[in-house]
Formats: structure tokens, sequence, C-alpha cells
């Protein structure tokens, strides 16, 4: 789904959370979309196990947002980063999924697939049944390593 939100039509929201997106592998990448977002009003913060948000915040609340989930997962991983920041565009942001790296891996697990930590959408958000019964527990994990990720301005 590299096209812009609007060229998707009127797909329902679970569909869109799939297709091809953009991971973000450096910090500056990710301080970019933020400004992208920021630059946006009218974004839903969706959550798993949640009930669907009724409105949206402004482009810079949902830019904190993202900074803070970010902190976090700088914070928690601190190995070898993976990509755990998804957009299906830099230029024309609509979907942004956030993943958190202690249960990014439980699809192979018993809590069935992977479910992202938040995903913030200029969509109005619906139900997604993939999510339906899944729970990925966050784990604990060695937080001594250095991130690599941090390193890259």
């Amino acid at each position: 789904m590299r096209e812009s939100g609007m060229e998707t039509g009127e797909l329902p929201f679970h569909r869109r959370l799939t297709g091809r997106f953009d991971g973000m592998i450096r910090q500056k990448d990710v301080s970019t979309l933020g400004d992208e977002m920021a630059r946006r009003d009218g974004w839903y913060v969706v959550e798993p196990n949640v009930p669907m948000p009724e409105t949206p915040v402004s482009g810079a609340a949902a830019r904190r947002d993202l900074d803070g989930l970010v902190a976090e997962i700088l914070e928690v991983e601190r190995g070898v980063w993976t990509t755990m920041v998804y957009a299906q565009s830099f230029e024309d942001p609509w979907i942004i999924k956030v993943f958190h790296p202690r249960r990014a891996g439980c699809g192979c697990g018993p809590g069935g697939g992977v479910l992202p930590w938040k995903v913030f959408t200029r969509f109005k958000p619906g139900p997604v049944p993939e999510w339906e019964n899944v729970q990925c527990a966050t784990g604990q994990g060695d937080a001594t390593r250095r991130s690599w990720l941090g390193g890259w301005h």
C-alpha cells in the first residue's frame, strides 16, 4: 500500500493495514516521519484489544505519542534493533504501525499473530478480525546492551 491514502479507494480499515509498508531503521527516519505527522491533523491512535477511538488527535499530539513509543523502544531494545516503525508512505503518511520489541516475535508462539503496539491512522478505524483473540505479553529481556539505532542520527 505505497500509494497515498486517498488512492486506496473504499477499503475497510483492516484491509488498509496490509500491503507494503516501509520500515524505519534509523532514528532520523522516524524523526522525519514525525515531522510529517505533525503537519497533518486528524490522527486516530489505535491499540489492539482496546476499544477503537471515536475522535482523532492533532498532528502534534500524535507526534508526541510516536516520540514516546520510540523512546521506549530505544530503552527496551538495546541489541540489534530491527525495524519497529512502519509507514505506508514517508511523503504522505496515512497509516503508521509501531511494534513493541518484546512482543513482535510472538507470532511463532502460542499467543497467535503479531500485533502492533499502536497504529496511527488518518482513516476512521474499524474492527480488525486478525486482532481478535491474539495476545502477546511483553517479556523481560536483557536491557543492558546499547542499541545501534540510537547512534544513527
